[in-house]
């Protein structure tokens, strides 16, 4: 047996680190010892302790541990004074109290610097790579640009090779701006402070404005898109790659030729890049974003549906009657778009915008009002754009996202983080002047709004937190107050999105990735529900010359392939006929 020489020596000096310790004196542990089992002994009991330490709900203290690891107090005291000297543990002297040290975290980013990536990306990228039948890259940024690290060719003639070492530059490639858009906003910014944008195919992004707008969106989306920008006929789409702290470390990506892989297949196939993207980052230890979609559900009773404008909308967002127009308008968010349906000749018409749009309400003045992340803007009947407010001027980091006005014609818009990072979201309210107030804060992803029929309730939601909430409110002060939850749903639910009240003080939610529209009573009761052909509908109001008819919008981003086959309108626009329902007219803008 290996012999293990070890010299104790006890002082009765005080312990800064410990004081809890004095009154027995501090023991120094000098422990001289060769491998064997005696120092596998003392290894094991250091571990045990941590092991302790670390799933305790609070920190301990020195009777707390000596009660929960049983060994003698000498031990213990031995034991933590060295744990404490390697800041493996650190002790509060105030509650006298130990915690993990902070030599933890400096491990763990020694282990992370030395982690090679392409060894939690390989065999993803040939999933990916059979998957799709597209060449598959992963990169990560170096300097301002991005660097292949690992790739796996399509096996069809013509495909798209990008070696290993290959630079791709950050303002042109799908995982220089999967990357980017992930960025502190500090260190983005900073980022686009160096680069050159240079002209390298018919549609590179040459406008520094037009570039953050592109990182906007794909923040939103999750994902992406470089078509034709680094060549002639190169389309790529990519997802970012996540570490143990949420920032991005790389990106994977497809990429193939543009008579093959063309915008549509390449938003198609959005859900597959990013749950590879989704399991490398669970592989190497680092976060993942969420993105699946329930499968179809049971049939449910049917109203009478039908899709009235079948525009594979990205995410098709706030429908808005317009009875001086006979029309409804609507957005897409990720086009972005704004979409005109006439009831009268049942055609459709849109306007594309260069930034992303969350929002679109007709003016009492004439025009639209507009949501863009760089402020609240009116849209006059040619097109021209101009500033109207913007509450949220001091979080670039942040959007608008659902907004409606209440009777009064003031507007209520919520905002979130373009990443939907929690609790960053705001409720403004906006006057006719432009002048706003923030009402409250603290929400993930603000969404659908609405008031009772009689205005002392009005109604607020936050999908992530599947809740609905209501509020007492004030129609003629504009105020609100003592917030509560109405609906919350359980994880095992869609999430609600937007909403409309009807005339009976009955809430009409669209549930994302759960198939279908709910009526819920004032009470919060649910009533009935509404089979919809699409897993993502996401708003809903009422419309028509009577407003009996509920229309309804919906969205395609990040759907499977295989979730498109079965459900191909997505996107598209509904109209749902429901007898004995009537709605509410929503409100013009009063500015």
């Amino acid at each position: 047996m290996t012999k293990v020489k070890r010299k104790i020596v006890e002082t009765t000096s005080a312990n800064p680190l410990n004081p809890e310790l004095e009154s027995e004196g501090t023991a120094t542990l000098a422990v001289t010892e060769d491998k064997g089992p005696a120092g596998v002994g003392v290894l094991e009991k250091a571990m045990y302790l941590l092991n302790i330490v670390s799933q305790a709900p609070a920190p301990m203290t020195f009777t707390q541990l000596l009660r929960a690891c049983g060994l003698p107090k000498g031990t213990l005291h031995r034991i933590l004074t060295t744990l404490q000297r390697e800041g493996l543990l650190r002790h509060d002297a105030y509650s006298k109290t130990f915690r993990l040290g902070l030599r933890f975290l400096e491990l763990a980013h020694e282990v992370w610097s030395d982690f090679d990536l392409r060894v939690a990306a390989q065999d993803e990228l040939v999933l990916l790579r059979d998957l799709v039948g597209e060449s598959v890259h992963l990169a990560i940024l170096d300097g301002s640009s991005a660097v292949v690290i690992a790739s796996e060719d399509a096996r069809q003639a013509g495909r798209i090779s990008l070696g290993v070492g290959m630079r791709l530059p950050l303002h042109a490639s799908a995982v220089g701006k999967a990357i980017a858009a992930y960025l502190d906003p500090l260190q983005q910014q900073d980022l686009l402070n160096t680069i050159t944008l240079q002209p390298l195919g018919p549609r590179t992004i040459t406008s520094i404005d037009a570039l953050r707008s592109e990182l906007d969106l794909t923040r939103s989306r999750g994902y992406a898109l470089a078509n034709q920008e680094s060549s002639d006929d190169t389309v790529a789409l990519a997802a970012p790659v996540f570490d143990f702290e949420g920032r991005p470390i790389g990106a994977v990506a497809i990429s193939g030729n543009a008579n093959r892989l063309d915008m549509a297949r390449a938003h198609n196939l959005s859900a597959a890049v990013m749950g590879a993207a989704r399991k490398i980052s669970h592989n190497s230890g680092g976060q993942s974003m969420s993105l699946a979609a329930k499968s179809q559900p049971p049939a449910l009773a049917n109203a009478d549906v039908h899709c009235v404008s079948q525009v594979p909308a990205l995410l098709g967002e706030a429908p808005m009657w317009s009875p001086r127009d006979d029309a409804l308008y609507w957005v897409d968010i990720l086009t972005p778009t704004i979409h005109r349906f006439d009831a009268t000749s049942r055609s459709s018409t849109e306007t594309k915008l260069g930034s992303m749009l969350s929002l679109v309400i007709p003016k009492a003045t004439g025009g639209l009002l507009i949501a863009t992340p760089g402020g609240l803007m009116t849209v006059d009947d040619v097109g021209n754009l101009t500033r109207f407010s913007h509450p949220e001027f001091d979080r670039p980091s942040n959007r608008y996202n659902d907004g409606k006005c209440d009777r009064m014609g003031r507007l209520w818009v919520g905002t979130m983080d373009m990443g939907a990072a929690a609790n960053r979201g705001n409720l403004f309210r906006v006057d006719a002047d432009g002048s706003w107030k923030k009402m409250d804060t603290g929400f993930t992803v603000a969404n659908g709004l609405g008031w009772s029929p009689d205005n002392t309730r009005m109604y607020f939601t936050d999908s992530h937190r599947k809740t609905i909430y209501q509020y007492d409110f004030d129609l003629f002060n504009g105020t609100l107050a003592n917030r509560r939850p109405l609906i919350t749903l359980d994880s095992s639910a869609g999430s609600p999105d937007g909403l409309t009240v009807d005339a009976d003080g009955c809430l009409w939610v669209s549930m994302w990735d759960d198939w279908c529209v709910v009526r819920f009573d004032p009470e919060g009761r649910e009533m009935t529900r509404i089979r919809m052909p699409v897993p993502r509908p996401t708003s809903c109001c009422f419309g028509g010359q009577n407003l009996d008819v509920l229309y309804v919008t919906s969205a395609r981003v990040r759907l499977t392939e295989d979730m498109l086959n079965s459900a191909p309108l997505s996107g598209s626009l509904f109209a749902v006929n429901i007898p004995g329902v009537r709605g509410l007219p929503e409100t013009t803008f009063a500015g």
